[in-house]
């Protein structure tokens, strides 16, 4: 799978990464992704590889579980509300 480096104290928005379609797949081999965007935040002052593109639901724990700040952002949430809030919880740690 290809891979993507988050640098250190840095938040991305990984709208353009995200598989939306289950094309060519069929609806019991693949479902589509639930969320419009995923924002991704470093806390930590290492680079941290991520998986791209984002595939599937269990993509967020795994990030998680990295050391990440991963928030999903659904269609009715407020997006740059969300950004700056991951940013600033980068900042902060």
């Amino acid at each position: 799978m290809p891979k993507m480096v988050l640098l250190p104290k840095l938040t991305m928005a990984l709208g353009g990464y995200i598989r939306e379609t289950v094309m060519p797949y069929g609806e019991d081999e693949a479902k589509p992704f639930p969320y419009r965007n995923v924002i991704v935040g470093n806390p930590t002052d290492e680079p941290i590889k991520i998986d791209v593109p984002v595939y599937d639901d269990e993509w967020v724990e795994r990030h998680k579980k990295l050391g990440l700040i991963v928030v999903p952002v659904s269609v009715e949430d407020d997006f740059v509300g969300l950004y700056k809030m991951v940013q600033e919880r980068v900042k902060k740690a």
